[in-house]
This record gives C-alpha cells, structure tokens and sequence, in this order.
C-alpha cells in the first residue's frame, strides 16, 4: 500500500530534532527537488538509464531526510527502472512521482512561510 507524500510524524520530529537546521534543509530541498524532477524528466526523454538511476538515488536520500517516505518510495521505483539499465517508466508512475512531489512542495513552502511570519 502507498503512503502520503509526507509522513508528518517523522517530519514534526526531525524539526523538533534540527531546530533551526531544519529550515535550512527545507530550503535547499525547495530548490532542489524541482531541478531533480528535470533531471528525471530529462534522463527518460534521452534514454539515459545511468542518469536516471543516479538522480533517482539521490532524490530518494534527500526525501528521507525530511520524512517524505511517500515521495521516496515513488521515486524508489523509477531508481529500480535506471538500476535495470531501462527508462521504460509508465506514465502513472510518473504523474505519481509528480503528483506526491507536489504535496512535498507545498508542505515544505507551507512551513517555510510559517516560520518567516514568527
């Protein structure tokens, strides 16, 4: 069974944990997770099994390290795609990618601007 985009537990205690760190990793993940969705987009537009496999890799750490465990396990299946050599990825498991990285997007802007209005 998927899981939500975002487990909030581990997200509440991860921000408890860091403190202000956190803000900091929301921050490069904001930047970050659009470019690594380019790269995807790029690497199975240009058959480029290795690139997909490698920005799948690191997309999938990044998210674990803010609790987006939904948003791992998606991209989790297009890494085992680029880890086969292929970049056969159907199409809904590529608007299932998008659509759980959106939640993660708004989630972490949300709690971005909630700590600037503090």
């Amino acid at each position: 069974m998927s899981q939500s985009a975002m487990d909030a537990g581990a997200f509440a205690e991860m921000k408890e944990l860091m403190g202000d760190a956190f803000i900091e990793i929301i921050s490069m993940c904001l930047q970050s997770l659009p470019e690594q969705l380019t790269q995807v987009q790029t690497a199975i537009n240009t058959r480029d099994a290795e690139a997909l496999f490698n920005v799948a890799h690191k997309m999938k750490s990044s998210c674990g390290s803010i609790g987006a465990f939904g948003l791992a396990e998606k991209i989790e299946a297009i890494e085992q795609i680029g880890r086969k050599g292929s970049t056969d990825v159907s199409e809904p498991i590529y608007n299932e990618l998008l659509d759980s990285a959106s939640q993660v997007i708004d989630i972490l802007t949300a709690e971005l601007n909630a700590n600037r209005a503090q």
